[in-house]
């Protein structure tokens, strides 16, 4: 968490969180934020287990500068309750998103720009990290925190027992998938969901897509380039085929078909094995992760 200053609060603050955000919005709430005297209070909506501990270090170091933890909600509920909050002037100092909500919040006016309070931070995120807090521009509306690699899960035990093979190019990645349905015409290698954005944008823009982008004051929305149409195209043409499933994911029906090994695989960041461990109880030691 950055050190913050009083010049900074006054405008509100900003901080990211990888494959979580965390984005400051403004606030009058804040009655010892704008104070000239007296130790800062800020207020943080945070979602992420054991954010309460991390302000907990924070501020016993900081005795300056109070963090204290609300516990929200996550995804499209917390991005409305943050847009709620902000226009009504009433939201918290910091608050913790995924990278896919910045262009919501920021066109919402949301954010603050907080470029002057982290100068030179830059290069301590790699380039591709970093461009997702300034989308493209001079401005930076958070500060990365955490990141989520995508990478590919399956079950060896399974894979062993239908004699598949690890695929490493999205070629082979379409074989296995048509090699399975062939040997176990009622399991599938995985699903393509058609509710998690989130995995579409990550899948989209390994292909090369910007789907948020300036054009000097302008806000440049492009989601129909040939980097999104070939991650489509693919995706879609294994589902057409029966390849793959299209089942929603995060639902009981997908927990029972990672839990039963009626899903095999599954493409998702590297926080991944958490969910496992919940979704999938009785498949704990089965999995193995692969780039």
């Amino acid at each position: 968490m950055p050190q913050i200053t009083r010049r900074s609060l006054a405008a509100a603050t900003a901080v990211l969180l990888g494959a979580t955000a965390l984005t400051a919005c403004g606030s009058d709430s804040g009655g010892e934020a704008g104070a000239e005297s007296g130790p800062v209070e800020l207020t943080y909506w945070a979602w992420a287990p054991g954010m309460d501990k991390v302000a907990a270090l924070w501020n016993a170091k900081h005795p300056e500068v109070k963090v204290t933890v609300q516990k929200q909600a996550s995804g499209d509920d917390l991005v409305t309750k943050i847009i709620t909050a902000a226009k009504a002037h009433k939201g918290p100092d910091l608050v913790q998103a995924e990278y896919q909500a910045l262009p919501t919040l920021v066109s919402n006016d949301a954010l603050a720009d907080i470029a002057k309070e982290v100068q030179g931070v830059e290069k301590q995120f790699a380039p591709g990290v970093w461009q997702q807090t300034t989308l493209g521009g001079d401005a930076v509306y958070a500060l990365p925190q955490d990141s989520g690699p995508l990478m590919f899960f399956y079950r060896q035990d399974l894979f062993k027992e239908y004699g598949l093979t690890v695929p490493t190019t999205w070629d082979e990645f379409a074989e296995t998938a048509r090699a399975l349905k062939k040997k176990a015409p009622k399991k599938a290698l995985t699903t393509f969901s058609a509710n998690d954005s989130g995995l579409f944008a990550g899948l989209s823009q390994q292909a090369g897509a910007q789907w948020w982008t300036f054009e000097g004051d302008n806000w440049k929305v492009g989601i129909d380039d040939d980097a999104t149409r070939k991650v489509t195209d693919f995706w879609g043409g294994l589902v057409a085929e029966g390849a793959i499933d299209n089942q929603p994911m995060y639902t009981p029906a997908w927990n029972k078909a990672l839990n039963t090994g009626e899903q095999l695989a599954w493409v998702s960041a590297v926080w991944a094995p958490g969910t496992l461990g919940t979704a999938a109880p009785d498949t704990k030691g089965k999995w193995a992760m692969a780039p």
